[in-house]
C-alpha cells in the first residue's frame, strides 16, 4: 500500500518536493498547503492533488508529511503532525531554536514516527563519494566555500542557517568527530541579516576547518578543498565533480622523439567518477524506505540538533565580535 503524504509549503524547494513525491512508486501524493491560493492553483494545474490553504485540513488524510515552509514556523507545524502520529520530514534547519529541536526529538520518541531533517547535501554524490575516501584517508586542513549571489526571497534567515549550515552537518558526517569553534566574523551587504560569514574550527583530532559563506557573490561556488599528508581533494558539489592530485613517489620523465627528456611529471590528478542522480530525489527515497521499513532516516532529529548547536555558537561569537 502506498504512503499517503503531503507537502506543506509549495515554494522553490517545496515545488521540488511536490515533483519528487508525485512521481515516487511508493508514495500517493494526496494533497498539498500552501497560504497562497495562486501557487495552490498553479501547482494542481501540474499535479492533480488537492491544495488546502490550512495544514489542519490534510491531518486525518495523510500518513506523512513533508514541511518545506519558512523557518520560523517549523516548530508550530511539525509539532502538530508528530501529536496526530504523523511521519515528519521537515526542511533544514531543524527550528529557530535548540530547545524547539529538543522538544521536537522527545515528541517524535513519544509518538512513535519517523522525523527526517532534510539537510540535502548528505545526499550529494560527491559526498557519497568522499565519504568513502576519508573513511581510510584523514586530511589535515579543510577549506569550503559555500557562495551565492542575494536572494531576496529568503527573508527569515541570516547566511548561517541559511547556507552554512549545510557544511557544518557535513563536516559532522565526514570526519565522525566533533569540532571547535576557534574564531568567526560576519558582514552584512544586501539585508539586516548576516550576508557574508567566515568561521574557522578545530576538529577533535585536529584538522583545521575553514568555511567561507556568502550570499552576496555573483557567483554560485560550492567548492570543498582538502589537503591530505599525500594528496589533495578538490570536491565540486555543484558540478560534482571530484579530482584527487597525487605525487608519483618520484619524477615521471616523458620523452620526445625517443631521444630528449620533454618534461617531468611529477603529479597525478585522478577524476573520481561520481554518479548523477538528483540529491532531493534519494532524500526523499530514503524518508519513504525508513517509513516502509520501519528503520531510522539517514538524517534525524538528533543530527538536525548537532548542526544547530554549531549555527548558535557561531552567531553568538559574530554578535560577541561585533564593535
Amino acid at each position: 500500500m502506498a504512503i499517503k503524504i503531503g507537502v506543506v509549503g509549495i515554494g522553490t524547494m517545496g515545488l521540488h518536493h511536490v515533483r519528487n513525491f508525485y512521481h515516487h512508486p511508493e508514495v500517493e501524493l494526496v494533497a498539498v498547503v500552501d497560504p497562497s491560493e495562486d501557487r495552490l492553483k498553479q501547482v494542481i494545474e501540474k499535479f492533480p492533488v488537492q491544495g488546502y490553504t490550512d495544514f489542519r485540513d490534510i491531518i486525518d488524510h495523510v500518513d506523512a508529511v513533508s514541511i518545506a515552509t519558512p523557518t520560523s514556523t517549523h516548530f508550530s507545524l511539525a509539532k502538530e503532525f508528530i501529536k496526530n502520529k504523523k511521519h515528519v520530514l521537515l526542511e533544514k534547519p531543524i527550528c529557530e531554536e535548540i530547545d524547539e529541536a529538543k522538544i521536537l526529538i522527545d515528541l517524535a520518541e513519544k509518538y512513535q514516527v519517523l522525523f527526517a531533517i532534510g539537510h540535502i547535501e548528505r545526499f550529494n554524490p560527491v559526498m557519497q563519494e568522499l565519504d568513502n575516501i576519508l573513511r581510510v584517508n584523514k586530511p589535515v586542513y579543510i577549506d569550503i566555500h559555500r557562495e551565492s549571489p542575494y536572494d531576496p526571497r529568503i527573508f527569515d534567515a541570516d547566511v548561517v542557517s541559511d547556507l552554512m549550515i549545510h557544511d557544518v552537518d557535513l563536516l559532522l558526517f565526514l570526519l565522525k568527530e566533533s569540532v571547535t569553534l576557534k574564531s568567526t566574523y560576519g558582514i552584512s551587504v544586501h539585508s539586516n541579516k548576516n550576508d557574508l560569514v567566515i568561521a574557522q574550527f578545530i576538529s577533535e583530532s585536529g584538522i583545521l576547518i575553514n568555511i567561507t559563506t556568502s550570499r552576496a557573490t555573483e557567483q554560485k561556488i560550492r567548492q570543498w578543498n582538502l589537503t591530505l599528508p599525500n594528496q589533495f581533494i578538490e570536491a565540486d558539489l555543484m558540478e560534482r565533480k571530484l579530482y584527487i592530485t597525487r605525487s608519483t613517489n618520484g619524477s615521471l620523465e616523458i620523452f620526445h622523439n625517443n631521444s630528449e627528456v620533454k618534461y617531468k611529471q611529477e603529479q597525478l590528478i585522478e577524476k573520481v567518477l561520481v554518479s548523477n542522480y538528483e540529491p532531493l530525489q534519494m532524500e526523499i527515497s530514503d524518508f519513504v524506505q525508513a517509513i516502509l521499513k520501519k528503520r531510522k532516516p539517514k538524517v534525524g532529529g538528533w543530527d538536525g540538533l548537532l548542526a544547530l548547536n554549531i549555527v548558535k555558537e557561531i552567531q553568538k561569537m559574530i554578535n560577541n565580535n561585533m564593535p
